[in-house]
């Protein structure tokens, strides 16, 4: 295909111009009268000739389009026909696979350093939660209830009485929400709460007709006391619960 597009010889294009121009001249010298003629005539064979100048200028830009859209689809399908290793650049099948692994050996890498850090981050925070529990330790009976009030029950939408200091039958936070009553236990310590205490609270649970009832502690609970309170309406918030889901 000729990459030129029709009639764009500028120098031929300029000679012809002056050659009209010199042979009008000379009619003009030898009769008026013709050269108006001659000069009449130039113009409407300029104005043909421009004419079909635009069309055929159309014509090769259409042309021209179309081979480029045939030479591109015929390019895309030369590249689909070549292996993968080839469109990527590499010279051999060998390197490409080889740098492939390597490419997903790092992925993975990488994936699981994330992981990684990010597990850290968590005990990390974990850990400065727990110490915030063993700081409760340091506060009296009372306030440890009016925290766990405050921290635990209220925020859960609870509205919350507390009992008397004393004589209390092991009942520190009365607990009402939308018709159903439950009691809570709050116990500072520092170590694990076994099952007598357990058994003892489900016993104020029972003469007192609650529907649930909630042990709290700063500590963890001991295997019996995780076995006794299986499959009761005693739900066990220890330092972890705490540390995870209240701080």
């Amino acid at each position: 295909m000729n990459n030129r597009p029709p009639n764009s010889n500028v120098l031929l294009i300029t000679v012809v111009q002056l050659l009209v121009l010199f042979f009008g001249f000379c009619f003009l010298i030898v009769s008026p009268a013709l050269a108006v003629l001659y000069f009449v005539a130039v113009f409407f064979y300029w104005r043909a000739w421009r004419k079909d100048r635009k069309l055929r200028l159309k014509a090769w830009e259409e042309t021209r389009k179309l081979a480029s859209r045939v030479s591109l689809q015929k390019e895309r399908e030369r590249i689909a026909k070549m292996p993968e290793w080839k469109r990527k650049g590499y010279s051999s099948p060998t390197k490409y696979l080889a740098d492939k692994e390597r490419l997903t050996r790092r992925r993975e890498q990488d994936h699981f350093l994330a992981k990684s850090y990010k597990q850290r981050q968590k005990i990390s925070a974990f850990k400065k939660k727990l110490t915030s529990i063993d700081n409760l330790l340091k506060l009296s009976p009372i306030d440890f209830e009016r925290w766990v009030r405050h921290h635990v029950f209220e925020k859960e939408g609870w509205v919350v009485t507390e009992t008397r200091t004393t004589g209390d039958g092991g009942i520190d936070l009365v607990l009402n929400r939308k018709g159903e009553r439950s009691i809570a236990q709050c116990k500072r310590f520092k170590q694990t709460v076994g099952e007598p205490p357990m058994r003892d609270f489900y016993g104020t649970m029972m003469s007192d007709g609650v529907s649930r009832g909630y042990f709290v502690t700063t500590g963890l609970f001991s295997l019996p006391a995780l076995k006794f309170a299986e499959n009761k309406p005693i739900e066990l918030i220890d330092r972890r619960v705490l540390a995870q889901k209240y701080l």
